[in-house]
């Protein structure tokens, strides 16, 4: 069975039993997904694909079947907040273990948090360098560990380490996951504090930043 549908305004014809999604994706209309993957895992998990309909209810597009004289708006306000918060409770829950992840610098979850501002992912997720290759792994100081992603990595790419200028990442777990890095490959934490201070010496965040890393360090030893 045809029927018609009204997709960001644009009238479109469906077929019984597809979703939101599938009508979504055969008309080249982006809907972000984080847990969706057709025929695999169809669980609407994550609510990052909701959807508004037209009486003002947001869906999960992934798990919603289309149905005669459907409207359907796949980028408001309500939508954009509403997949910022869910990216953001999704972070909270989320181990940063960014450098040695499998997915780094083709991470999903990376670019949608950019993509809706959501803060609290370092520079390290979005660099390309694996292994060997890190700088930290040759003991080199770089910022990326401690650093707010955003950049897509440019210094790193262009050779470079990171230099910061992005401003630190303020996540408690971040930083002292980032502490243990350092520690790891013998770089010097008042070393990587004096780097850190060509952008932010005079800010809130730097305190932070040498509370989590040498602070510690000194009431541990």
């Amino acid at each position: 069975m045809v029927m018609k549908v009204r997709i960001n305004g644009l009238e479109v014809e469906a077929r019984e039993g597809e979703r939101i999604l599938d009508v979504a994706n055969r008309l080249g209309i982006r809907i972000p997904t984080l847990c969706y993957l057709k025929n695999v895992y169809e669980g609407a998990s994550c609510r990052i694909c909701v959807v508004e309909l037209g009486n003002g209810k947001l869906i999960p597009a992934c798990a919603y079947e289309v149905s005669d004289g459907l409207t359907i708006s796949t980028d408001t306000p309500r939508i954009r907040e509403s997949r910022r918060v869910t990216l953001e409770l999704l972070l909270s829950a989320h181990r940063i273990t960014c450098q040695n992840c499998p997915k780094k610098g083709e991470c999903t979850l990376v670019e949608l948090c950019s993509e809706y501002g959501v803060e609290g992912i370092p520079v390290c997720a979005e660099c390309p360098l694996h292994g060997e290759d890190c700088f930290i792994a040759r003991s080199e100081i770089c910022l990326g560990p401690i650093t707010a992603s955003g950049c897509k990595a440019e210094c790193i790419r262009d050779g470079r380490t990171c230099e910061g200028c992005r401003g630190p990442v303020t996540r408690r777990d971040v930083i002292e996951w980032a502490r243990g890095i350092y520690i790891e490959h013998g770089i010097s934490l008042e070393a990587v504090l004096e780097k850190l201070k060509t952008y932010c010496a005079s800010s809130r965040e730097f305190d932070l930043i040498r509370e989590y890393l040498v602070v510690k360090e000194v009431v541990e030893g």
